[in-house]
């Protein structure tokens, strides 16, 4: 076969093509020719992506729920923390040097009463306060090193398990009294409830009364009413139980006798005061019971 084709000064050239090659026509669809031919999906690889969709929600579930914790364990140590400003050991007390006040002589005994007198208004203004954020309150505890917290009473037992002392919702919940106990902590036996927290606020430290070493070194919960009165109790034992043990019911069956259900009960006792968490680890019906006396 030949061509011509135009060449220079007008002259024509001729091209052999026999020897060229020829492209072999294809008999594919022209949208094959067009994008090329598509490998089918296999079936591993389809079991593959749906792995990984689904890990990949798991994973963002997951990623929530720790933020969601994070962020609530932050709300209510940020709120208790503030909160600590009403504690009865923070109240603003008067100095000794304080201006205008005299010491010596016939006159300092005197002094020191109005001085108490002073921080025991103090203490019932700061407690004012208190109630005005929540009128459910009725005290303050304060146990070891950790427990330092107001203390409520509700309707039920159901209300601050998830509601903190503000009001808001959050699972840390608040230290609240067993609602059929009085208010002014004047029962034979006073219940006190609180969660065992993952950050470890709360009543988590209750944990630690189980060591006999602890309660030697930490021996007095004391409670300070919304009438400012203050009480002490010695914690006298502590042990793992659940949550039907007999020790609950003393409080509310006033026939029983506290001396026969709980341990080493000192032979002095006259009111006691039981506080109760939950266990890290354990089934929902366990808890740690650490029982207290005002003795005397």
């Amino acid at each position: 076969m030949r061509k011509l084709f135009g060449g220079k000064n007008g002259k024509k050239s001729v091209i052999k093509t026999e020897n060229l090659p020829m492209n072999e026509p294809e008999n594919k669809p022209v949208s094959e020719q067009i994008i090329g031919t598509k490998k089918p999906i296999t079936k591993k690889q389809i079991i593959y992506c749906c792995l990984l969709i689904v890990g990949i929600f798991f994973a963002a579930a997951a990623l929530r729920i720790l933020l969601g914790d994070y962020f609530e364990d932050v709300a209510a140590r940020t709120e208790y923390d503030q909160l600590r400003a009403y504690s009865p050991g923070n109240s603003v007390e008067v100095s000794q040097d304080a201006e205008g006040s005299d010491f010596s002589g016939e006159n300092s005994d005197a002094d020191w009463d109005a001085l108490e007198e002073e921080n025991e208004n103090m203490r019932n203004l700061t407690f004012e306060e208190l109630a005005k954020i929540n009128n459910d309150f009725i005290g303050w505890i304060k146990a070891g090193s950790h427990i330092d917290y107001p203390v409520v009473r509700g309707r039920d037992n159901e209300k601050y398990i998830n509601t903190t002392f503000t009001g808001a919702r959050n699972s840390a919940g608040a230290i609240f009294m067993d609602y059929r106990s009085a208010r002014g902590f004047d029962e034979h036996v006073t219940i006190l409830y609180g969660h065992l927290t993952r950050d470890g606020t709360m009543f988590s430290s209750l944990s630690n009364y189980l060591n006999p070493n602890f309660i030697q070194s930490n021996p007095n919960i004391t409670i300070t009413t919304r009438d400012g009165r203050t009480m002490t109790y010695r914690v006298f034992a502590a042990k793992q139980t659940d949550a039907w043990d007999i020790a609950y019911s003393v409080g509310i069956n006033q026939s029983a006798r506290a001396s026969e259900i709980f341990p080493n009960v000192p032979a002095n006792a006259n009111r006691f005061m039981l506080l109760s968490t939950c266990t890290r680890g354990g089934s929902d019906d366990e808890r740690i019971l650490v029982f207290a006396a005002v003795t005397g």
